[in-house]
């Protein structure tokens, strides 16, 4: 319609030139006018083209140190040559050919790098399952020894696809010692003495004096012989060594060579623990013996990070030494006041006070938490638990076993409490649960204390072992509730610590931050100064902004142990935070040279494809000529707006330049 009215306004009235010229230089108008309209309503082209998908074929490579350990270095060179040429014969049958390493795609066979510290073939075959789904996947051929040593066995993996498998490395155990594996405690005591196991594999060396030594800091502490009585076996020793300084120390645990050894580079491993300077410190004081003591001697005995000492006043004579983390006191303060050390110790130090049923003026005063006026009454009541607790978790499914519990004396009378406390435990009358507190705890700023409203909660735990033949619930219960309260709350207004102590090379060192204002709120995008340093006193600099969504990452440090510095402005102040983590070397290749050809075949059987020994290298394309996979037609679709399209711009131009050319042409614009 627009263009109709701009070419009857154009070219209705009389002109200089012919009728015929008149009519084309009107239609040319109309088409331009038309097809500006038409565009401006913005309209969409559907574009569908096809085009051919070859089917491909992975080259997956076991790029792992262990593979050229076992083949002199022409060897080696002449092995992979043999590979590319499988490579280039699958790709000469009409296959679009891609190789992978184990962490990645490369270009060809002989751009793999052999350097990897681990084996996981599973992870290698269930990535390209992950990266080829639903595209014309026709088969990976999987070049390894076999030696696979971290993450999921892939023998019994599930794979919509077949390969085949060409066995790599040597099958025959070579004469050889190797440490296995080191088992010891990852966190150790200052001063206590520790045992570290040493697991030697030996082949070969049948009755010969094999010599094994623990050195720290290049110096031999310990050392021990001993003869293998079989081939094949695993040998342990135990040292039992001493934790002197407080951090991380290493040890280095080696095999003196022996004759004769294939290869010595498994023959070494170092051990990192982490030593820390003293145990959580807990003091039981009684007003006299009392079941309830041994019942919480026997929950905090499980803990090996506590030290536990019991004073009765009138049995004990010697004051115990502290300072401690955590005061239980069983009905104290009595009429007597406390003795002066014991109310000294108070002041500084977070505590439990289990009131009884008699006697509680004194510890109504004592107590921060809550005040009973009961003239010496008592009731019978069982625990009920407070759903709605938040201090520290209590495991729901062994929570209604307090159901089972039987009801123990409680103080009975008015009650008050003296400051915001949370209730773990209730009491329930029969099967009515009450609000009468029955456990309460006080999170103060400075200090924390709980009152257990009663006593003789140890025939929960006779209750308990009665009906369940264990002590899960009351364990879960009385150990988690000493625990936080001998645990002191880190107030500090700028933390950072790593993740973990111990990394592997592999692994990137993962810095938690907190940063927090003067109202205890967490605040973000302030500049951190970082400085780690490794054992020789190297120093790294570096800077981050903490932020919400991730924490601060380095990567790249070598196998050692590092001590680490931050520092930032918090609330107008410099405040500094420290501490130290470890770098392991993950080096499982050397650990095993033998390889496994039998991980190989169980793989090419249970995907549907074939298995190649190493002399049969060539014969790895015969599989994928006589699949004779063909290519998938494939259409690609695209909405696309018309206005894009090139060709409309020149359509215009020869539109405006050919009517003004003919207008020009017969003397008019």
């Amino acid at each position: 319609m627009a263009g109709a009215l701009y070419v009857f306004l154009l070219y209705s009235k009389k002109s200089p030139w012919s009728k015929n010229t008149n009519r084309a230089l009107a239609g040319l108008r109309f088409v331009l006018v038309t097809l500006l309209c038409f565009l401006l309503m913005g309209p969409l082209l559907n574009q569908v083209s096809f085009f051919e998908e070859k089917p491909v074929v992975v080259i997956a490579m076991d790029n792992s140190a262990s593979m050229p350990a076992t083949y002199e270095a022409d060897e080696f060179e002449s092995l992979k040559t043999q590979l590319a040429e499988v490579a280039k014969q699958i790709a000469d049958e009409g296959y679009e050919v891609k190789v992978k390493s184990l962490q990645d795609y490369v270009t060809n066979v002989n751009a793999v790098n052999y350097d990897q510290n681990a084996t996981n073939l599973e992870a290698l075959l269930k990535g390209i399952s992950s990266d080829y789904e639903q595209q014309n996947l026709a088969g990976v051929v999987l070049a390894s020894d076999g030696i696979h040593n971290y993450g999921i066995s892939p023998q019994f993996t599930q794979l919509n696809f077949p390969v085949v498998t060409i066995g790599l490395g040597d099958t025959i155990p070579a004469k050889d010692l190797s440490i296995k594996s080191l088992n010891y405690n990852k966190i150790v005591y200052e001063g206590n003495r520790f045992p570290l196991v040493v697991e030697v594999f030996n082949n070969g060396f049948v009755n010969e004096n094999v010599k094994v030594q623990v050195l720290k800091k290049g110096k031999v502490i310990e050392e021990k012989s001993f003869s293998p009585k079989g081939d094949e076996q695993i040998n342990s020793l135990e040292f039992i060594l001493n934790a002197e300084t407080k951090g991380i120390e290493t040890y280095q645990v080696q095999i003196l060579p022996l004759e004769g050894e294939n290869s010595t580079l498994n023959n070494t491993q170092q051990a990192f623990l982490e030593i820390v300077d003293s145990k959580q410190k807990i003091l039981i004081t009684a007003r006299a013996p009392h079941p309830d003591i041994k019942a919480l001697r026997n929950v905090i005995e499980q803990n090996e990070g506590t030290e536990m000492q019991v004073f009765v006043d009138g049995i004990n004579t010697d004051i115990p030494e502290g300072p401690f983390d955590l005061i239980v006191l069983h009905q104290l303060p009595a009429i007597e006041s406390l003795p002066v050390w014991l109310d000294n110790a108070l002041k500084t130090t977070n505590s439990f006070y289990i009131t009884g049923t008699s006697s509680l003026s004194a510890i109504n005063e004592k107590n921060p938490v809550l005040s009973y006026n009961n003239a010496g009454q008592s009731d019978n009541a069982g625990p009920y638990f407070n759903q709605n607790f938040e201090l520290f978790k209590i495991d729901e499914v062994l929570a209604q076993r307090l159901a089972e519990y039987p009801p123990i004396s409680v103080p009975y009378g008015q009650f008050e409490f003296k400051t915001q406390a949370d209730i773990l435990l209730y009491q329930r009358i029969g099967s009515v649960p009450t609000q009468r507190p029955l456990l309460s705890i006080y999170n103060g700023d400075e200090l924390k204390s709980a009152v257990f409203s009663g006593s003789d909660f140890w025939k929960w735990s006779l209750q308990e072992y009665a009906l369940n033949n264990d002590q899960k619930m009351f364990n879960n219960l009385m150990g988690k509730l000493i625990q936080y309260l001998a645990t002191k709350d880190d107030k500090r207004s700028f933390r950072v610590n790593t993740g973990q102590k111990q990394y592997y090379d592999s692994e990137a060192i993962e810095f938690n931050t907190e940063v927090y204002n003067e109202l205890y709120e967490k605040v973000y995008d302030r500049n951190i100064d970082l400085t780690i340093t490794d054992e020789q006193g190297g120093k790294q600099e570096l800077n981050y902004v903490n932020s919400t969504g991730s924490n601060y990452k380095v990567t790249g440090l070598t196998p050692g142990v590092y001590s680490f510095e931050a520092s930032a402005t918090v609330n107008g102040k410099r405040e500094i935070a420290q501490g130290t983590f470890s770098v392991q070397k993950l080096d499982l290749e050397n650990i095993n040279l033998t390889a496994n050809h039998q991980l190989l075949k169980n793989i090419a059987n249970n995907s549907g494809g074939e298995f190649i020994s190493q002399d049969r290298v060539n014969e790895a394309s015969n599989y994928f000529k006589s699949l004779a996979a063909k290519s998938i037609t494939r259409s690609d679709e695209k909405l696309q707006s018309i206005i894009n399209n090139p060709w409309l711009l020149l359509l215009f131009l020869v539109l405006v330049s050919t009517e003004w050319f003919i207008r020009k042409y017969n003397g008019s614009y």
